[in-house]
């Protein structure tokens, strides 16, 4: 028994025991398995008729109200309360719409205010004052006049009469693309200048907001006429005056050698007086960058000594009266002399606060002796270059004296009255105010040179930025004077033609038709036509 159970016994033993005996036939038949009963389970219990609660019907077959009570009690409801709501809206609606254009209008008007008043902030930020004055009723500008090389005071036109003798286009025309030739820039993105179209629109509200009155326009026409001719009148005296300005300049060039004697020597003697040895302490010898070998006496102990505040003052003193400048009173046409307050100095020993300051305070000789040392190496570099470029900067300075001495010949500001009366036909008071007028209102424009100023104004009518009219060009463009009368009444509009083939761009001849009266454009245009 034993030898037949031993083969048993033997093949048990050898076979393998746990997971590595299952079979990957075994894995497969298994998930076959458990897939088949779920499926079974879902088509079983899908298989079952679900029982549902019975609908509702919609209220489209409920009963609501029968015939007579929708035809009479809520019919009767629904037209009473329709009555009521037409009544209360026949009421409501002409309220709101009085109340709706009033709240309307003032809306109009807060937006109209700020852009006014952002207007007037680009006013200021933009540098409009400069030129045009803070309310806008004209100044000056300073330029490089180009014929001589001189600068000249650049007349600059009033804007708070402007509307009346250009529209707000031609105005937005000329602050986006400014003026060439003339101190106004361009001031538009558009023309290369800062200002965005919000800007510019903003200006032109605040510029309308400060228009004069018409009749406060037409009041000051007199006023122009009579200061027209009075330039006239003035001009031999202005131009000497300008004469001796410019003599003045070229004399007070030509003295730089002897004021630069005066100060040559002037910094090493305040480094020796701060800094040498008996004559410095420790603070002044800083200020000259140096340390003090052997203190001096400093009686007030204000860190300078007794004998550098003496010899400081000597110094200042000098300069205060040698180093002299010379100006003329154009009023009177004084030439006085013109002393530079920094040297104005003083320096006590027996006292560390000798002098004040501008507003009055009291200041320490150790600070008034620190600005007399920035101020003398400053007017030291200055008269340096002077003393080395006397002649270079003399030059200019003598063409501009012979192109004035060549104005005072020429006289191209003078006017025949009595020539141009014969020509006109007109009285001789008649061809006076027509004289005044145009240069008053047209000259700018239409004479070369103008604005800048008697000593550089060309021959009437020789053209500027609006067309010559002299040697007969004003009958040549306008035979028909009605012609001629009705386009200095109305000006010119971009891109119409006027006269004989004239045509004209934006910003062109504005009309005066709103500043003077119809007399005076005849004489204006009386006169034109002599020239």
């Amino acid at each position: 028994m034993s030898l037949f159970l031993a083969p048993l016994i033997a093949t048990a033993e050898s076979a393998p025991v746990g997971p590595s005996n299952v079979g990957l036939g075994s894995i497969v038949l298994t998930i076959a398995i458990v897939v088949f009963l779920i499926w079974v389970g879902y088509v079983v219990l899908n298989s079952r008729r679900r029982i549902r609660p019975p609908e509702k019907p919609g209220p489209n077959q409920q009963f609501f109200m029968d015939n007579a009570g929708l035809e009479n009690d809520r019919l009767t409801r629904v037209l009473t309360a329709a009555v009521i709501a037409a009544g209360v809206l026949a009421i409501v609606m002409p309220i709101y719409f009085v109340n709706e254009t009033n709240r309307q209008q003032a809306s109009a008007e807060e937006i109209q205010l700020e852009n006014v008043h952002s207007g007037a902030q680009w006013w200021i930020n933009f540098s409009c004052t400069t030129c045009h004055g803070p309310d806008a009723s004209g100044g000056a500008a300073t330029i490089a006049e180009s014929r001589s090389g001189l600068n000249a005071s650049w007349a600059v036109p009033s804007l708070n009469d402007v509307f009346y003798r250009y529209d707000e286009s031609e105005v937005r025309h000329w602050i986006t693309y400014g003026r060439p030739g003339s101190p106004m820039p361009a001031n538009g993105l558009e023309g290369g200048g800062a200002m965005t179209v919000q800007e510019i629109d903003q200006v032109l509200d605040y510029l309308h907001s400060i228009q004069i009155d018409q009749a406060d326009a037409v009041a000051k026409v007199d006023g122009i006429v009579q200061n027209a001719l009075n330039r006239i009148t003035n001009a031999e005296d202005t131009i000497n005056t300008r004469i001796l300005v410019e003599q003045t300049k070229l004399d007070d060039i030509l003295d730089g050698p002897r004021r630069w004697s005066v100060i040559e020597n002037m910094p090493d003697e305040i480094d020796q007086l701060l800094g040498g040895s008996g004559t410095c302490t420790k603070d002044s010898a800083a200020l000259v960058g140096t340390t003090c070998a052997a203190a001096g006496v400093d009686t007030d102990r204000d860190g300078i000594t007794d004998e550098a505040e003496i010899g400081l003052g000597a110094i200042s003193q000098l300069a205060f009266t040698e180093i002299v400048t010379h100006q003329v009173n154009t009023t009177t046409g004084a030439v006085d002399p013109v002393t530079d307050g920094n040297f104005d100095l003083n320096f006590d020993p027996s006292t560390g606060y000798t002098m004040t300051d501008a507003t009055g305070t009291p200041l320490a000789d150790l600070d008034a002796a620190a600005n007399l040392i920035t101020h003398v190496k400053a007017k030291h570099l200055e008269l340096s270059l002077l003393n080395e470029r006397k002649d270079q900067f003399a030059q200019p300075v003598l063409d501009g004296i012979s192109y004035l001495q060549s104005a005072l010949e020429q006289q191209a500001w003078a006017v025949d009255i009595d020539a141009v009366a014969q020509k006109a036909g007109l009285s001789i008071d008649d061809a006076t105010r027509a004289v005044g007028l145009f240069n008053g209102y047209c000259a700018r424009c239409h004479t070369a040179g103008y604005n800048a100023g008697v000593a550089f104004e060309q021959k009437a009518g020789s053209g500027a930025w609006a067309p010559a009219l002299s040697g007969g060009r004003a009958i040549t463009q306008f035979p028909d004077i009605q012609d001629h009368i009705d386009f200095v009444i109305g000006g010119a509009e971009a891109g119409t033609e006027y006269g004989v083939n004239g045509i004209s761009g934006v910003g062109g001849m504005p009309g005066f038709g709103a500043l003077l009266s119809q007399d005076d454009i005849e004489l204006i245009v009386a006169y034109e036509r002599t020239m």
